[in-house]
């Protein structure tokens, strides 16, 4: 088989069915302070983070296992599953099994506040006194 490219099969049996748990969403880079303060509520909810990928791309992140996942870790609704399952994958850089597609990640508004911090960006609004 000299000469052939060996084609990239997922290890979806090894995997657990990382890719079919969480809903990630890509968003514009935050560059202001109120685009700050949206990563800091979404990140008081149960459930959802916020990451950087290795292309410096920001995405939201929804944790939910899909309702097809069964208690195997495999598609119970392999023929009729979504195109973006069939494609996911396909290249050993895009599975998880391989590698972190993070680069940073938020689960909470202390970790992303201390990013800032460290960063050195001005996220903070001027105190309300209450009166």
């Amino acid at each position: 088989m000299e000469g052939q490219e060996k084609i990239f099969k997922p290890p979806c049996t090894e995997c657990g069915g990382s890719c079919c748990r969480y809903v990630a969403i890509e968003i514009d880079r935050p560059t202001s302070k109120t685009d700050y303060d949206h990563i800091r509520w979404w990140l008081l909810h149960r459930d959802v983070n916020v990451f950087i990928d290795h292309d410096k791309k920001w995405h939201v992140e929804f944790r939910g296992v899909c309702e097809n996942l069964g208690p195997d870790n495999q598609c119970m609704n392999y023929n009729r599953r979504p195109e973006i399952c069939r494609t996911h994958g396909n290249n050993e850089e895009e599975c998880e099994y391989f590698d972190s597609p993070y680069l940073y990640y938020f689960s909470n508004i202390r970790e992303f506040e201390r990013y800032l911090d460290k960063k050195k960006i001005n996220w903070r609004f001027k105190q309300h006194t209450g009166k």
